[in-house]
């Protein structure tokens, strides 16, 4: 129709074929036979007119649901295909037996729920990939966003890798551009967020689920291949793409410079754009939102690993090759070790306890201050350095006046293990 209106108007067919991005050919069949004209396809007789009792006796042959009665699954077109070509000597194509099968037994069509949560319940968050320009170079970078299901309010939070490291901050900054933290996050299965499996039987990334538990929030993995769990989300990815896509195509100082522009774009855009459930625009649904939505978690140390050990005796944990001192009282409890980017944080109860550096050349990292303190209930305080050990750990000689007395004992019946 839009042919023949350009054509009427003295367009020439080339110039019509280059703007149409077709071939001229193409667009002069459409011109000539005319764009509603049956072509007679639909009509012509199936190369397995005839065929119904021998097709018949094939998919009963597999058990089929179609023909037998509490049969079992829908056997192959290629499978049916080279049955009839090797057993009955039919010379047509395995396409020719897909699209009799489709038009005999036609499939029921898969009605799909549409599911509203209440605010402040979901948030779905995906990666994506883009080529941005940065200070002059070409960069490949990835783009976390996070859409609340409820407003329709999106973010994107740009990242140079997608380690654990930074999965979590990009939760972080998302959830700060919320203004709180979603009951509920539903993600995709990617090895950063999902160990194993997919859907409600996933096995969540320890570290991601340790993170989601400091957080406050629940992890809802989709399930596999099905990204209309997420459609909210995947719908962004596509208006990111559309609505921030001059944004992509700048050459921008920084990556800070391209991120602040995108928050920018990001309230522009919720100002203009209405919710569907609220009726209001998606800046007003945000703003009522926010107030059920849960408090943002205290400052967070994004980690890549998270191991829980037994702490022994000598007041020592083992991670990484390396074996690090907590304090005495956790001696014979289980503790909590994550591995953030520069240090190796210890926790206990919920809270830290303890820090050392990470990946150091030292395999036995020790704070003296560890060993300090009254005894507990459950565990007895070491016993306190004597003079003697006291000058050997301040390499001094004996007689120094800089170690003269002994720190009076808290205990009486303690022993000393060398």
């Amino acid at each position: 129709m839009v042919a023949k209106a350009m054509v009427a108007r003295g367009v020439s067919q080339r110039r019509l074929a280059t703007q149409l991005d077709v071939d001229e050919s193409t667009l002069r069949y459409h011109l000539t036979r005319g764009v509603d004209a049956p072509d007679g396809r639909r009509d012509r007789p199936s190369a397995l007119a005839g065929w119904d009792e021998r097709i018949d006796a094939v998919l009963a042959r597999f058990d089929d649901a179609r023909v037998v009665a509490d049969g079992r699954g829908h056997c192959q077109a290629q499978q049916v295909h080279a049955i009839l070509t090797r057993e009955f000597d039919f010379t047509g194509s395995s396409q020719a037996v897909r699209r009799y099968l489709v038009r005999r037994f036609p499939e029921p069509v898969q009605a799909v729920r549409r599911v509203e949560t209440p605010p402040g319940v979901q948030a779905q968050h995906d990666w994506f990939d883009i080529t941005v320009r940065i200070a002059g170079a070409v960069e490949p970078l990835h783009g976390l966003i996070g859409t609340l299901a409820h407003s329709l309010a999106d973010f994107t939070w740009m990242s140079r890798t997608t380690t654990q490291v930074a999965w979590q901050t990009g939760h972080l900054a998302l959830f700060r551009r919320y203004g709180g933290v979603p009951l509920w996050v539903r993600i995709d299965n990617l090895k950063t967020g999902v160990a194993r499996g997919a859907g409600p039987t996933a096995v969540v990334n320890p570290a991601f689920q340790t993170f989601a538990r400091s957080c406050g929030f629940h992890v809802d993995p989709c399930r596999a291949a099905t990204g209309s769990d997420k459609g909210k989300v995947e719908r962004g990815v596509r208006h990111e793409r559309g609505a921030y896509a001059d944004l992509f195509l700048r050459d921008w100082s920084s990556l800070e410079a391209l991120q602040a522009a995108l928050d920018e774009r990001s309230r522009a855009v919720h100002a203009r754009r209405r919710c569907p459930v609220t009726g209001t625009t998606i800046a007003e649904a945000l703003h009522a939102e926010q107030r059920v939505l849960l408090p943002l978690p205290p400052a967070h140390e994004p980690f890549d690993c998270v191991v829980a050990r037994r702490v022994s005796r000598d007041c020592l944990v083992s991670f990484e090759g390396r074996r690090y001192s907590v304090p005495f009282r956790w001696v014979g409890h289980t503790v909590e070790l994550r591995g953030a980017a520069h240090h190796v944080v210890i926790v206990g109860d919920g809270a830290e306890i303890a820090r050392h550096p990470r990946a150091t050349r030292t395999l036995l990292l020790v704070d003296p201050a560890h060993f300090e303190g009254p005894s507990t209930a459950t565990v007895r305080a070491p016993m306190p350095l004597g003079a003697r050990a006291r000058l050997q750990l301040a390499a001094l000689p004996v007689g120094s006046d800089a170690v003269t007395t002994r720190p009076p004992s808290s205990r009486t019946d303690a022993t000393v293990v060398a």
